[in-house]
């Protein structure tokens, strides 16, 4: 039996966040949402894939994926943004990031993007 996979999504937009988590589930993934990165911080439950914004209110995306460096959370990180800048781009991806994605997003787009952050992930996780 397959595992199905969980997708965490971090946005500070409702509306964001509930698309995401419609979209994801009506694919067959188990999705988290989160408001904030402080509220997927204390989160200590699966995570296979994260979907971030990058400008939140309080922490922003830059810090979270520092901050789960630092603790040793290697899930793929997949960074979204309305305010995409060549240097954002460069940063995210520095720190780690699988994928840099404007919004509005492509669904389909990223569901493509997650797909294959998984499929690397469990790639490197086997021996």
């Amino acid at each position: 039996m397959q595992c199905v996979p969980t997708i965490c999504v971090v946005d500070d937009d409702e509306g964001i966040r509930e698309s995401l988590d419609s979209f994801l589930r009506s694919v067959g993934m188990r999705v988290r949402t989160f408001s904030s990165a402080e509220e997927f911080i204390a989160y200590d439950g699966k995570a296979d894939c994260l979907v971030t914004d990058l400008n939140l209110a309080g922490m922003d995306g830059f810090s979270l994926q520092m901050v789960l460096l630092r603790q040793g959370r290697r899930h793929p990180v997949i960074v979204m943004t309305a305010f995409a800048t060549p240097a954002a781009r460069s940063r995210s991806l520095a720190q780690g990031a699988v994928a840099f994605l404007s919004k509005p997003l492509d669904p389909e787009n990223l569901l493509l993007l997650i797909e294959d952050a998984l499929k690397k992930s469990q790639g490197d996780r086997e021996p």
